[in-house]
């Protein structure tokens, strides 16, 4: 077994990479990935599928000395709808020359899980039925006529337990005949389609006739009567490639409209009819071939709780509420250190927060980039590579600082989605975040990114969809982070009087970016017409997590972030940095008197924007040009702007706390308006980059970039207006 070492082009695998190919297909939570894992060992290639954001996993093992590709495909519910996952995966099995399909069902919820398996194996003959969560069926009294199923679908049909190891040597040997020879069912599983199947009948025929053969007909039929758009899209391809008119498709399209509109005339509605044909077979094979002993169905009270219209979003909320807080309290340990401190144990707080994973990690990085400067002899390299790459506050080191933050998070919600807890959590939640166009999922990425958009970003993988995955993304960077919290305290303290007005603009903010957040999620829904999934979550009862399974999930998204996000993050870091130390003098000689940050082409551009903050803000030009310079700070991490301000501020320090910042006498509606914006506008660049590197899409990335300063803008632009009205009156 060994890895590829390269990318593939996902969309067709190169022949001379690979002597047979196994695809292995299932639905969320079947146990696909976990077979995959121990087949492969987890010796995979994580790959983009051309177009979308979905990861295809390739690995590579020996099978009497062949070389064989397995290909965890993503999850998916069906091969015949519109969602990235399904188009992957009904791509990849078109477009390839796979040997064997491994289809799963989760042996535990058969008579639901078939129905993907009874899709595939409609259009495919290269099948092999695996049933998995064997131990999990066994404990619950399921006994399955696995012969019998086989012998009923025509194709081999084993039950394995991937975590025990248990069926995975039968499943090896199946293979091994599926690729030494070549053999195949005589015939597939063949769909009554009842009232349906004079109309599919008459598609398949004239589909038949553009060059698809009689099986593939027929499905593409029965997905084309139920309106997706696909099929038309395929056959186009297939026309073009035959340099055809496409007239004939055209008419095609258009039969398939009349019998659609006939059939709703009668009441049928092939969206809901196609699916429940397939769902009746499964019930039927299920009903013939599983046995299972009779028990009344109960709700936990955890779930009656979790489950309730009312009780349900507080419960999930205050839970996850604490789950995140534990997450931050092990990696950096706030608010155990202010805690600790009020209680009166100083010194006990003090070494909690200054031995923080966070800070020591920090500070390492920190040493790495002091060790760099001193060992490279070039100053300006060395600075280049230890400020701007290795620094904590910069760059790569910036990135690894996110590290304990981000693996303690993954690991927590790798138990939770394991143990069954996560399914429960956002069933909870999914009311309130239906209204704006979203799942309960959404929960999770919006409480990280109070911490960091960073993991709030990356733990959008977690939603049910990739356009629900993308609107969560779209709008996550209006969630207020932990850097921008700290701008949020220095400002009102700085330039708000009594405790009750820092309290009350904390308060103001939050609430201005958290409704920023969700009337953007209802925007982006109505732009892109995005209809919030359904949740489909099975409430398995809560069990002890398995490690191995946690380990994969964990190790799976730190090896995301680090490897992904890192890479574009340092390249931007140092374009940045090259920005902030050259001017048109040339190089800006670091820690002597003769350095002056306001002669960087850094702060050329903050003075090219001194309009844009002249306009919003009403200050002079001599503030405006230092506020863009901040802006400009803001963008390579949000704390950033306070140091930036500082440095560029109308005094030097007097000793007197904040007097850097005071320096800028802002009036309370101005510096609430500045505030808001700062909270508003464009991410830094950690999450800019992690939402490229996890969409990989230039123009999603560069919209949000847009919209987000132009949100910012609007609102800062009607606070000063409001506060200029008030003065008036």
């Amino acid at each position: 077994m060994y890895n590829l070492g390269k990318e593939m082009a996902l969309s067709r695998i190169n022949s001379k990479d690979c002597d047979y190919i196994v695809a292995l297909v299932g639905a969320p939570n079947s146990g696909k990935t976990t077979l995959f894992n121990v087949l492969t060992g987890s010796s995979e290639f994580v790959a983009n599928w051309p177009g979308v954001t979905v990861d295809v996993r390739v690995a590579v093992m020996r099978v009497d000395s062949k070389r064989l590709c397995v290909v965890d495909l993503p999850g998916t519910y069906s091969i015949s709808g519109d969602t990235a996952e399904e188009r992957v995966t009904r791509s990849f099995l078109a477009e390839n020359p796979v040997d064997v399909i491994v289809v799963l069902a989760d042996s535990t919820i058969l008579e639901r899980s078939l129905y993907l398996p009874l899709e595939v194996m409609s259009v495919y003959d290269n099948v092999i039925l695996v049933l998995t969560k064997a131990d999990e069926a066994e404990k619950k009294g399921i006994s399955i006529d696995v012969k019998g199923l086989s012998r009923e679908l025509g194709i081999p049909v084993i039950m394995i337990s991937a975590l025990e190891g248990k069926g995975i040597d039968e499943l090896l040997r199946v293979i091994r005949e599926y690729i030494e020879s070549k053999r195949r069912p005589t015939q597939g599983v063949k769909i009554d389609y009842g009232k349906l199947s004079p109309y599919i009948e008459e598609l398949a025929k004239h589909i038949h006739k553009l060059g698809v053969d009689e099986r593939r007909a027929k499905w593409f039929a029965a997905a084309l009567i139920q309106g997706h758009e696909w099929v038309i899209e395929e056959l186009k391809k297939l026309k073009h490639d035959n340099r055809d008119d496409g007239k004939d498709i055209e008419e095609l399209e258009r039969l398939a409209k009349r019998i659609r509109d006939r059939l709703r005339r009668e009441g049928i509605e092939p969206v809901v009819e196609i699916p429940r044909i397939y769902y009746d077979l499964a019930a039927a094979l299920y009903e013939k071939y599983v046995k299972k002993k009779e028990e009344e169905v109960k709700l936990s009270r955890l779930d009656r709780l979790l489950l309730h219209p009312f009780l349900g979003p507080v419960i999930s909320g205050l839970a996850s509420f604490a789950i995140i807080l534990l997450a931050y309290i092990v990696a950096t340990g706030s608010p155990l250190d202010s805690l600790l401190d009020a209680l009166g144990f100083h010194r006990a707080a003090r070494l909690v927060s200054e031995y923080s994973l966070v800070n020591l990690v920090a500070a390492g990085m920190d040493w790495l980039a002091s060790v760099a400067e001193s060992a490279i002899p070039n100053p300006v390299i060395a600075r280049m590579i230890g400020e701007g790459v290795l620094s904590s506050s910069y760059g790569v080191g910036l990135v690894i600082s996110f590290l304990p933050l981000v693996a303690v998070m993954m690991l927590i919600l790798g138990v939770l989605e394991d143990s069954g807890v996560l399914t429960r959590l956002a069933a909870g939640f999914d009311n309130v975040f239906r209204r704006f166009g979203v799942s309960g999922k959404a929960l999770f990425p919006v409480l990280v990114s109070f911490g960091c958009n960073v993991p709030g970003v990356l733990s959008t993988r977690i939603m049910e969809n990739e356009e629900e995955r993308r609107a969560v993304i779209f709008a996550l960077p209006f969630i207020p982070c932990s850097a921008r919290l700290t701008v949020i305290l220095a400002f009102a303290h700085v330039f708000f009087g009594s405790g009750i007005e820092k309290a009350l603009v904390v308060l103001v903010v939050y609430a201005i970016a958290i409704m920023a957040f969700l009337l953007t999620l209802r925007l982006f829904g109505y732009f892109e017409g995005l209809e919030p999934s359904e949740l489909v979550l099975e409430l398995t009862p809560i069990k002890k997590p398995s490690m191995r399974v946690v380990w994969w999930f964990f190790w799976d998204k730190i090896k995301h972030f680090l490897v992904r996000a890192g890479t574009v993050i340092t390249i931007a870091s140092i374009i940045l940095w090259i920005l902030a130390s050259y001017g048109p003098s040339g190089y800006l000689k670091y820690n002597e008197t003769s350095y002056n940050p306001g002669a960087s082409y850094a702060a050329s551009i903050g003075k090219a924007m001194a309009p844009y903050v002249e306009l919003l803000f009403g200050v002079n030009e001599s503030l405006a040009w230092r506020i863009g310079f901040g802006l400009l700070g803001g963008f390579l991490a949000k704390e950033v702007f306070l140091d930036s301000l500082a440095a560029v501020s109308p005094i030097h320090s007097n000793g007197e706390e904040f007097a850097t910042l005071k320096a800028y006498s802002l009036d309370p509606w101005t510096a609430l308006a500045l505030l808001v914006a700062v909270t508003l506008y464009v991410p830094c660049i950690s999450t800019l980059s992690v939402i490229y590197a996890e969409t990989r899409s230039i123009k999603l990335t560069t919209t949000v970039f847009l919209y987000d300063l132009s949100v910012a803008s609007l609102a800062a632009l009607v606070i000063r207006l409001i506060g200029d009205l008030l003065a008036i009156i």
